[in-house]
């Protein structure tokens, strides 16, 4: 099996947090997997983060619109590559 498509991840898991969570899925893989983070936490240096790791960042609540137009911007991205 290969790579997933994508990793959608929530930011506050048990034992670690989402970001940490898709670089390990990312490491694990070899690939750089497009990723989407959900969380309610709005903090700047989240958003900081999440771009310098090129993860999407979505807020609770989430729409579920908002989710699809991203995956379908994503998917489109990775077809063009």
């Amino acid at each position: 099996h290969g790579p997933p498509h994508f990793i959608i991840a929530d930011y506050h898991l048990d034992r670690t947090d989402g970001l940490a969570g898709i670089a390990m899925l990312r490491g694990h893989f070899g690939a750089r997997i497009p990723a989407i983070l959900i969380t309610a936490d709005r903090d700047r240096s989240l958003r900081q983060k999440a771009v310098a790791e090129e993860v999407d960042l979505l807020h609770k609540p989430l729409k579920p619109a908002a989710l699809r137009a991203l995956l379908t911007r994503k998917a489109a991205l990775a077809a063009a590559e």
